[in-house]
Formats: C-alpha cells, structure tokens, sequence
C-alpha cells in the first residue's frame, strides 16, 4: 500500500496530465529511489526547478486521504508500474500516474477496444446507429470505451450491457461522483458489465476542462476511436485528434451533409477515417490481430437482434434526447462563437451592425493571415474564433512549429489547447506536423 501512496503523491506532485511523469520516473531505478530523492538529483535528471520544489515535499498525508476514501467505497487503485496498467495508456507521454475504478476491469492487454463518442445531443439516426454498432461489436468480444456522457456515449454503454459484453467509462470527476446524476443506474449497470475509471481523485467536481483532458485516455485505451454524430466543434473530435496524435485507427460514420450534428463525421471522413457503416466494418478491420479474443459467429447472431431497444435505454434512465447538464456553480460558461455582423433593419433597408469588434491585436493577426494564405476565408475563420481560441492563435509564432508544451508554458491551460489547435485545424488556421507541432498557415 506505500507503493501506491508514494504513486499517488507523485501524481499529486505532477498534475494531471503531465508531459513530465513518465519521462521523470524512467530516470529512476524505482518509485521508492524517485520519492527519496533530494533536489539536486531532481535537477541532475532534467527536473524542471518547480516540480522539483514539489517533489521535496514528501508528506504522504493526502495519498493515504485518498486511499482511505478509496476504501470506503471500494474503489481500486492501479498505478503506472502495476503489471495489470493498460500498456496502450503506459505508451503515452502524457500517461496518467494513477487510475482509481469500480468494477472489474476487462484485460485491456489482450482484448481489442473501440472508443465510441459523439455528441450530447444525438439526432435519432445518431442514437440508433451508435446502438446498433455498439451491440455488434461488444457481442463480438471487443470492449466498448466511452465517456459515460449524455447522447452518444450513454447508448454505447447501454448496447454493451445489452449485448451481455464488457465496457469502460472514462471519467471527468472522481469516482465516487455520479455525474451526470440522471445516469446512476447506467454507472451502477457498467460497474457490473466492466468499469467506471478515472484520474481524478474521490470527490473531485466534474469541471468543464476536466473532460478534454480525459478524452486522451478514451482513445488511448482504444485501438481505434468511432466518432458518431459529432459537429465540428464537438468534444469528440477532439477524442479523435487525440486518436491520432497517439498513433490509434480513427473511424466515423457518415451522415446527412446538411446537419450540423454528422459535420464533423463527416469531416474525418473526407480527411480519411475509416468509413463505418456496420459493427462488422470495424471487427473485420482488427479480425486478424485479435482473432483469438473476436467471434465472427456472435458478430453473425448479433447482427440479426442488434436494433435499437427503447426497454433497455429507458431501464437505465437514457433520454432519446437530452441537453448538456449544468456544471457545478464555479464552472464558467461554455464561450460561443460571436458573430461579427448582423444584419438589422432602418428605415426599411439592411444595415450591417458591428456586433462584436476585433480587437487590435485580432487585427493585426487578421492582416498577417489574410496576406499570407487565404484572404476573406482566412479572415472569416478568425473573426468567428472565440476570444479564447483567438488568444492561444494569437500567441502562436510565425513561421516557427511548436509543440503544446509552448502554449501551456505560455499559461494556457492543457485542455484549452487541445480544443483551440483541434478547432484552428479545422478552420483552416493551423496546420499539424509529424512530432506533434503545430505551425500557423
């Protein structure tokens, strides 16, 4: 148990989703020679002078907090030198320390794992055909991953348990936090048929960042990510540019090209993802890797029951539709593109009205992105960024790559990153490079 206290501080220590982790605890023989260390060691092995100053601090009084309010619930803790650790999460640089869950978690060493996301507020097409893929590919024998969210994510859990095959919810909150609360009984259905995991510690509030941050560890348990009924700005994609940072299969099924719910869908489809129209499309795909661990013949025999079943939706409190549940009162408001101009009426005639001004610096960058690739599109992506997704494009050098670790140097937070260079990619803005570096168009 002092292992794993001595594990749970050095996540403490870290924070979530440190570049630093896994790179610092390779320098070192054990957790127990990392743990007692001094500073100058940590400095001798490349250890940034603010960690290191953390990691002097050796009280062990929260890990065994956390421990025991682990206890208290049940909750199992797996940490990064635990044989039984995902290998897939162990190959990521930003591998999470530790990882709390309830439940009895499938063999994620040897099974095959389908990520399956989309948006909260799924369109009938949407629900069913995540229900259908989902049932087919968890009776198959390949693990279901997902956030536990409201939409897409919900019926893919809810097809799994159907399907009597095994499922893992990510989540944004600690363990022993059921959010969103309307989804108890499914929490307490995936406990049984798998497991609810996270990073976070017990008790820790569901926070609007917490969930982009997790989306890495989704797709990083999968082999490959199946993104249903995502718009282009949806959280999903960035579950599936996370995907492909990490070198994993990205997959999406097509849709309507007039709804804004299959936008993004679709546009990893023509960036080329795997086109999925049927669970089989993706069982095939991995068939021989994992031909031990799949069954074509439970694939045959699901295809013919794997219709949408309202009863088992309805069982575990799955709303057809649902709007995106408030987050705890210090959560900020999601910020939504302004639009620039609108039209108003004076006199009987239309009249452009500025709505919301760019400001100087915004002007500036205008100029420099209209002149270099792109004229009024260039500039019609950027005035309709949010001012957050402004500021971090804004801070981007000319001409220069970078990697996330710049802009996070440059005080913006991990998931504010993620979710503007996935939304300036698509704009058109930004461009990814091998290496994980990102330079401005």
């Amino acid at each position: 148990m002092k292992i794993k206290a001595k594990w749970i501080w050095f996540a403490d220590r870290c924070g979530v989703a440190s570049s630093e982790m896994s790179e610092i605890y390779h320098k070192f023989e054990s957790i127990n020679e990392l743990y007692l260390a001094d500073y100058d060691r940590y400095i001798e092995e490349g250890v940034s002078e603010r960690l290191a100053e953390r990691l002097c601090d050796k009280s062990l009084d929260t890990a065994y907090g956390i421990i025991s309010a682990c206890d208290a619930i049940g909750a199992n803790i797996l940490v990064y030198s635990d044989e039984e650790y995902p290998a897939s999460l162990r190959s990521l640089k930003d591998a999470p320390a530790v990882l709390y869950y309830l439940g009895r978690l499938p063999d994620l060493n040897r099974k095959l794992c389908v990520a399956m996301v989309g948006t909260r507020k799924m369109s009938e097409y949407g629900m069913r055909t995540a229900y259908k893929i989902a049932y087919e590919v968890a009776a198959s024998g390949a693990v279901t991953v997902s956030g536990m969210a409201l939409g897409i994510d919900s019926v893919a859990h809810s097809a799994t348990i159907a399907a009597k095959g095994e499922t893992v919810a990510v989540l944004g909150c600690g363990i022993d936090v059921i959010y969103p609360k309307a989804h108890t009984k499914l929490r307490d259905a995936i406990i049984e048929h798998g497991a609810v995991m996270t990073e976070y510690p017990p008790s820790t509030e569901p926070r609007g960042f917490h969930f982009p941050v997790r989306n890495r560890i989704i797709s990083g348990l999968s082999q490959g990510t199946l993104v249903i009924d995502a718009s282009v700005d949806s959280g999903s994609m960035i579950t599936a540019k996370n995907a492909i940072l990490q070198g994993r299969d990205v997959f999406a099924v097509p849709s309507n090209i007039d709804s804004e719910n299959s936008s993004g869908s679709n546009l990893l489809i023509k960036d080329g993802a795997h086109t999925v129209l049927a669970g089989k499309d993706i069982i095939n795909h991995y068939y021989y890797i994992f031909r031990n661990v799949l069954s074509l013949d439970s694939l045959k025999e699901a295809e013919k029951v794997s219709n949408i079943d309202m009863g088992v939706l309805e069982s575990l409190g799955i709303k057809a539709k649902g709007e995106k549940p408030a987050l705890n009162k210090a959560e900020t408001k999601r910020e939504k593109p302004q639009k620039p101009f609108e039209a108003r009426k004076e006199n009987g005639a239309s009249k452009p009205e500025v709505k919301a001004p760019v400001s100087q610096a915004s002007e500036k960058t205008a100029t420099e992105t209209t002149g270099r690739s792109g004229g009024d599109q260039s500039l019609a992506a950027l005035v309709s960024l949010t001012e957050k997704h402004r500021r971090i494009f804004e801070e981007m050098p000319l001409d220069k790559a970078i990697s996330m670790d710049y802009l996070i140097n440059a005080g913006f937070k991990l998931a504010d990153v993620i979710g503007a260079l996935t939304i300036l990619e698509i704009k058109g803005l930004v461009s990814s490079l091998p290496g994980a570096l990102y330079i401005r168009k």
